[in-house]
């Protein structure tokens, strides 16, 4: 084996000890001393065969007991077992240490002088075709280390589990949990990313910290720091457990850099990337087109959208809408109890006369409403003929977004941020739940100030689902014109926190420029230079 693949691999198993010596370990008393081996392959003795090292090794107080013992292949493949060396080496000099050691080991190893050099470049020959199958044994040797850590004291002998870690997604620390999160994603959905610069790969679950505070070694106040969290960082989180200093109080257990650590409920907000809503959401969305068409019914979608027009704000509704840039809708002919449907809602036709309109909506229960003869006016043909292959899903409780497009009989996901949903107070409005067919999207939308007159700013690559509703790059105040930049930061810097904008969908610049060519455009020659997707494309806003 070459210095150099040696040297990775050295450095790897070193990774790899520390990672199991100090990673998931409970406090210094109860920790358990357990033997662990990995196999390195090296050419000991200089014939140009492979040979191996076996490398024990285990904790000891502040130090890492080694031991090495050569195994030196000889004819038919058998090994002459060599004498066993020990060696302690200090953690905090373990990285440097180990390394130094193992490559003099090699070296100084005897090397056998009697075969010759044709034969030796014979046998480099032939392992040279089985290099990458050894190499990739290592590995496996590797991994395995990974997988074994040390196991509490409190757990009973009889059971001989320990913490494992062969996926990020089974994590499982020391303590008992009285939530545990982590769940597997769903079969039929893939996670081949056409845009990944802003998605975080690993926070299915996650913790966004409402405050500054610390990371602890263990449940409890007066244990160790082992990292600060500061306002708006997130982190991956397993699940929820007691303190184990007085028992009173619960902790996130979250995980990061490699290692478990815990911080108070009260200082975090549990979030999610909602991938199970998401896919049942879809499944039920397309479930409703599918038994329309079959029925020979048209999909429509709600209408009503005038710029800078719309209600005033008005009441919640039982889903949280207000009546701003929607119509009402009835649970009976008697025209009374009133939902808010907003523009671009989805739904069909089920009776139809001159008194009244029966439809039915897919995003509310899948229930059938009333609408007065004004409002069926601005119902319009949606043109969907077959079932979404485009989704857009909006979590405005975790702030998040996932879009994913049909591949084959699965779902691949396209791309994921985090976002800045609307907020519902004084004149901004909530980004409305629903289901939203995409309107159109356009370089840039511009704004108005309070007087709903001129215009003050303006947003990028925005694209309408819901009334003036858009999804848009961070929107900026022309004047005064020496800081929009730095404004524009400083409104970035917000994204994934809280909701903040008016009814709109916030994204990083770069995150709306890929979805905005993503989307495609169906109406290159449309006068006003609006831009209808390539394909119908559904937004799910939870």
């Amino acid at each position: 084996m070459k210095i150099k693949k040696i040297k990775f691999f050295i450095l790897a198993l070193v990774s790899i000890s520390m990672f199991s010596i100090n990673t998931f370990s409970a406090s210094k008393s109860s920790q358990k001393n357990d033997w662990k081996k990995v196999i390195l392959e090296p050419d000991l003795d200089g014939d140009g065969v492979k040979d191996k090292i076996e490398v024990e090794y285990m904790q000891s107080g502040d130090s890492v007991k080694m031991t090495f013992t050569p195994f030196v292949t000889k004819q038919k493949g058998k090994y002459t077992k060599g004498e066993k060396i020990e060696k302690t080496i200090k953690k905090e000099d373990f990285e440097k240490e180990f390394d130094n050691f193992t490559k003099s080991y090699i070296a100084e190893y005897p090397k056998n002088q009697s075969v010759k050099k044709k034969t030796q470049n014979d046998n480099k020959k032939v392992n040279s075709n089985d290099e990458k199958n050894k190499d990739s044994e290592n590995l496996d040797n590797i991994k395995k280390a990974q997988n074994s850590v040390i196991t509490p004291d409190n757990q009973d002998k009889k059971d001989d589990k320990k913490i494992q870690i062969k996926n990020s997604n089974s994590i499982k620390g020391p303590y008992s949990y009285s939530t545990y999160y982590l769940k597997e994603r769903p079969k039929n959905l893939t996670f081949n990313y056409v845009y990944d610069k802003n998605s975080p790969k690993d926070m299915d679950e996650f913790v966004f910290i409402k405050t500054n505070s610390n990371i602890r070694k263990e449940p409890n106040a007066n244990a160790k720091v082992i990292k600060e969290a500061k306002y708006g960082n997130k982190f991956k989180v397993v699940g929820v457990v007691k303190g184990n200093g007085d028992g009173k109080g619960e902790w996130y257990e979250v995980f990061f850099d490699g290692q478990l650590g815990y911080i108070s409920k009260s200082v975090a907000e549990k979030r999610e990337f909602d991938w199970d809503d998401m896919m049942k959401k879809v499944d039920k969305t397309n479930a409703f087109i599918n038994d329309a068409l079959a029925k020979s019914k048209k999909i429509y979608v709600l209408d009503d959208y005038v710029p800078l027009g719309g209600s005033s704000g008005g009441n919640r509704d039982k889903f949280g809408n207000r009546a701003n840039q929607s119509e009402p809708a009835y649970s009976s002919s008697s025209f009374k109890d009133a939902i808010n449907i907003p523009d671009r809602t989805i739904m069909t036709i089920e009776e139809d006369n001159d008194k009244y309109t029966k439809v039915k909506i897919d995003a509310f229960d899948e229930g059938t409403y009333y609408i007065k003869p004004s409002t069926r006016k601005m119902l319009k043909d949606s043109g969907i003929t077959k079932e979404i292959e485009r989704f857009i899903y909006v979590d405005r409780s975790s702030q998040n977004e996932m879009i994913i497009e049909k591949a084959g009989n699965d779902w691949n996901v396209v791309t994921s941020s985090f976002v800045t949903t609307g907020k519902d107070s004084g004149s901004s409005f909530a980004t409305p739940y629903g289901t939203f067919l995409i309107a159109y999207s356009k370089p840039v939308m511009q704004y108005t100030g309070s007087d709903n007159k001129a215009v003050v700013g303006d947003a990028k690559n925005a694209v309408r689902f819901s009334g003036g509703g858009y999804m848009h790059s961070i929107p900026s105040l022309f004047e005064p014109k020496n800081t929009r930049e730095q404004r524009k930061k400083a409104t970035a810097a917000k994204i994934g926190t809280y909701p903040e904008s008016h009814k709109c969908i916030r994204h990083y610049d770069d995150q709306i420029k890929f979805i905005y060519d993503w989307l495609g455009n169906s109406t290159p020659n449309d006068k006003n230079g609006l831009r209808t997707p390539s394909k119908p494309t559904v937004m799910l806003v939870k």
